[in-house]
């Protein structure tokens, strides 16, 4: 179990910090004025780093914080990115369709399509700080079992309708409908993974 929850953690913290690296480096690319048409190809240069330097990183980040707000901020924060960008997508559709002449805010778009990806990172530490004052809310082995079934388990479930469907052009591009199935999927056997958690500790500890 513990040599899951570490693959899992070091798993989770390398795509939080590559996602964290886009939205860092369009603000970079702001304050200093580099305007160069180059720059997103520098970025994706620059991710095998950006991995490598994250495993480092959630290294000494077990050692200073453990891996329980590691896990709980950067699936949680995974898990928000999809919602927030399953409800943008139904509320403009839903603009669209009473308005075609609408046109989104720029720094709305901006913000839902690029700075939401520093939700996983923040939310770590924030997590962080709330393991701190109240702890034993989460089972975190629980929590991270079911959240990885959840999310196998609706993935492959969508693939397998398009499969039956003739619909399976693509392993990776959901709309959202199928993103919805996802994410409640993935929502549901987290909560599940903490109660069975709790549910057998508390056996364990009677033995």
């Amino acid at each position: 179990m513990k040599l899951f929850l570490y693959v899992i953690t070091y798993l989770v913290t390398a795509i939080a910090t590559l996602l964290a690296s886009f939205p860092l480096a369009v603000i970079y690319q702001n304050v200093s004025g580099n305007d160069d048409a180059y720059f997103g190809l520098y970025i994706l240069y620059l991710s095998p780093i950006t991995v490598i330097s994250s495993f480092i990183i959630c290294y000494f980040l077990i050692k200073k914080i453990t891996i329980k707000p590691i896990l709980f901020g950067t699936i949680i924060g995974f898990w928000l990115i999809k919602v927030i960008q399953v409800i943008n997508s139904l509320y403009i559709s839903y603009l669209y369709k009473s308005n075609k002449d609408y046109i989104q805010n720029i720094f709305i778009r901006d913000t839902i399509d690029l700075y939401i990806l520093l939700l996983p990172i923040v939310l770590v530490f924030l997590s962080h700080f709330l393991f701190k004052k109240y702890n034993n809310w989460l089972h975190i082995s629980g929590f991270t079992y079911g959240a990885t079934i959840g999310f196998v388990t609706s993935y492959v479930m969508v693939l397998f309708i398009r499969f039956l469907t003739n619909s399976l052009t693509s392993y990776f591009h959901f709309d959202t409908n199928e993103l919805m199935v996802v994410i409640v999927g993935t929502a549901i056997f987290s909560i599940l993974g903490s109660i069975i958690g709790f549910k057998k500790s508390k056996q364990i500890q009677k033995k």
